[in-house]
């Protein structure tokens, strides 16, 4: 025994404390981000804006595009007059999932002459200058707080101050992916114009609504579940956005916000925690069911009170000794 405690020593030890366990933390995963190249300000992507939807759990953030680095001026220019001219910008709606996926008709607009002298950009739509302002210049990540089950795994935060070590419970790990927004607005615009004569009237000319025709089935046929999405979507649709500025992690608030939310301010006030469970509880909790050598169709609890039986015996038998 004393050689293999000797190969595994024990070389550090730290006391634990627990945060303020009613502030939510969230932790964004970026899918398709490589970790050296995080949105931050160094990197010139530090997020403009986190939306939320608290109730429905929907999650946006809006971050920078290098427009001077393998970016289509042309597109980008059509894709933000349609986010611009979109009825769902108008009235401070949602596009996707968040919107109800409210369609029209696709744009089919006329081709674009781009022009580009010394690094600034002169765009040109029959001989007339454009606002460069409806360039598409952010790019909107996405995703969903996934309502907690039972059994599901509690993710901490970990801190380390000295030999202290802080815990601080995360309330969801969120998984955001791009969002193709602006194909979401040129689908909210009419459809391509008619003949010279009618070209004003259809470019005033909303898109036209559309009932969708849903039919719920016996809940045996999943009709239940489709009657469920049917109403989240619904939710989805309805709920305001709560906006949030982004803080850079560089600066100082944000250490400031560090110290103050990941650290406990009192820990010579936090009670002393002690386990409700003994080894071998902790044990079968983790483990799969043991099996006894030599009564194999025992397991679990059945071989735990064989076990106890087993104990209670041998004891008796010392005290007649």
């Amino acid at each position: 025994m004393g050689s293999i405690e000797d190969d595994d020593p024990v070389i550090a030890s730290y006391d634990v404390f627990l945060t303020d366990s009613e502030i939510s933390r969230y932790v964004f995963q970026y899918i398709d981000r490589p970790q050296n190249k995080p949105y931050n300000e160094r990197h010139g992507q530090r997020p403009t804006e986190l939306r939320m939807k608290p109730s429905t759990g929907l999650v946006e953030m809006d971050v920078p595009i290098h427009t001077r680095i393998n970016y289509n001026v042309e597109k980008g220019l059509n894709y933000g007059e349609g986010m611009k001219k979109s009825r769902s910008a108008r009235d401070g709606g949602s596009f996707g999932m968040s919107g109800g996926f409210s369609a029209g008709s696709l744009a089919a607009g006329n081709a674009v002459r781009v022009k580009s002298e010394g690094g600034d950009v002169e765009v040109f739509d029959n001989k007339k200058m454009i606002d460069t302002k409806l360039l598409v210049k952010t790019q909107a990540l996405g995703g969903r707080i996934k309502p907690p089950e039972e059994g599901d795994p509690v993710h901490m935060l970990g801190t380390f101050k000295g030999k202290n070590l802080h815990l601080s419970p995360v309330a969801a790990v969120v998984q955001l992916h791009p969002q193709n927004h602006h194909v979401d607005a040129m689908d909210e615009m009419p459809k391509g114009r008619g003949a010279k004569g009618k070209k004003d009237e259809e470019e005033r000319a909303e898109p036209e609504a559309r009932a969708i025709d849903v039919k719920v089935k016996g809940a045996e046929d999943g009709g239940a579940l489709l009657a469920g999405n049917l109403d989240l979507l619904r939710r989805m649709q309805e709920e305001k956005w709560k906006k949030f500025d982004w803080i850079d992690a560089e600066t100082e608030e944000s250490w400031y916000t560090y110290e103050n939310y990941m650290m406990n301010q009192h820990p010579e006030e936090l009670q002393q925690l002690e386990a409700v469970i003994n080894s071998e509880a902790y044990l079968d909790g983790m483990s799969a069911p043991r099996i006894d050598p030599a009564h194999p169709e025992m397991t679990g609890w059945a071989m735990k009170q064989n076990r106890q039986k087993q104990r209670d015996g041998a004891s008796d038998t010392e005290d007649e000794d």
